[in-house]
């Protein structure tokens, strides 16, 4: 059984995947008593730093508890993961498009091998981008940072002494923000992003040495992140007119980035002021929504098919039923694909190449 504790993370995971539905699909404005309670729905890219955080976690988690440590076997687990379900979106993204056209549609082969070998990020909201995501798909985005992350972070642990890994991990983060005010693109995008995800693996690190989560424990690396922020607000000032370029200048380059580390060094801070007050309230708030986390990848990648896009209850003469409708077939769907299709298939490979997913 999950450690309780760890069982946080698992509530926190199936919170995140609804919430960016959420985001995606209410209005900006829902006035209740006079008050627009739409704004606390506007947060999704925060909900995707908070993936982020936990991928960390989890990561250096059972990195540290698995025995096989061969490249092999971490590559396997985590293809397995990312791409299974990831492909099957893939078809249904094709499928659909191909029925609304009434033919087959163009594959887009050129956007779907860029996705494919996790290159994608969004055209419109970010300068020198390798490849927009598929067929639309805004969230897959994160998925190409997700996927590099996991490679940094196994050459990083095999190549360094436990030691020296945190030094390596300030070291590139700040040098790729640095060159990130010289010219953002790709690799130097991801490398910086890299620090939000590490803030997971220090927790974990603290975690398992059965350390207290205090201030004192995280100070160190606090001073990294507020150094990438002092360069990235710099940089907000230096290509401030970047922000009459793009149509959404609070999700795009060059506020963006600033925006989603300010909110990581806050959720940092809050976890720990939280964790010194024993989570109180948290699963009064959170707890139901661990019962999404074993499908809440799916909900995560098919949502934009199968809720922001859908459009076969709109028969309904009520806008709550039928998008609630949307979401209940969202989730029947993601539960079929994510536990039931993905995990048979996952013991196909456990059997196949005899390893332990």
């Amino acid at each position: 059984m999950m450690n309780k504790k760890l069982q946080k993370l698992e509530a926190i995971r199936g919170f995140s995947a609804l919430y960016v539905v959420l985001f995606h699909t209410l209005p900006q404005k829902i006035d209740v008593l006079g008050i627009n309670i739409g704004i606390l729905f506007r947060f999704g890219s925060e909900a995707v730093m908070l993936f982020f955080i936990l991928s960390g976690f989890v990561i250096k988690y059972t990195w540290e508890k698995s025995k096989d440590k061969s490249f092999k076997t971490y590559f396997l687990k985590r293809f397995v993961r990312i791409y299974m379900p990831l492909f099957f979106i893939f078809l249904l993204a094709y499928f659909i498009k191909s029925y609304n056209e009434g033919h087959l549609a163009n594959p887009n082969w050129k956007t779907l091998l860029g996705n494919i070998f996790m290159l994608q990020d969004v055209i419109s909201l970010k300068p020198n981008v390798i490849s927009g995501v598929y067929m639309g798909n805004g969230v897959l985005w994160s998925l190409s940072y997700e996927w590099w992350f996991y490679m940094l972070f196994f050459v990083l642990s095999k190549k360094n002494k436990p030691s020296k890994i945190n030094a390596w991990v300030n070291g590139l983060t700040i040098i790729a923000t640095v060159s990130y005010l010289i010219y953002p693109f790709f690799i130097n995008r991801i490398v910086m992003y890299f620090a939000i995800w590490w803030i997971g693996v220090r927790f974990a690190d603290i975690y398992m040495k059965g350390v207290h989560f205090t201030f004192k424990s995280i100070k160190n690396y606090a001073y990294i992140l507020i150094t990438i922020i002092t360069l990235l607000a710099l940089n907000l000032y230096i290509n401030f007119n970047y922000t009459k370029v793009y149509n959404y200048p609070l999700v795009a380059y060059p506020f963006i980035e600033l925006r989603h580390f300010v909110f990581a060094f806050l959720a940092m801070f809050a976890s720990i002021i939280w964790n010194g007050w024993n989570w109180f309230g948290f699963n009064e708030i959170f707890g139901v929504f661990k019962y999404l986390a074993p499908f809440s990848y799916g909900i995560y990648i098919s949502h934009h098919y199968l809720v922001v896009e859908a459009d076969y209850l709109k028969y309904i003469d009520n806008k709550i039923i039928e998008y609630t409708g949307y979401i209940l077939f969202m989730f029947l769907f993601s539960y079929l694909l994510e536990v039931v299709i993905y995990g048979k298939m996952k013991k196909w490979v456990i059997s196949f190449y005899a390893i332990k997913l």
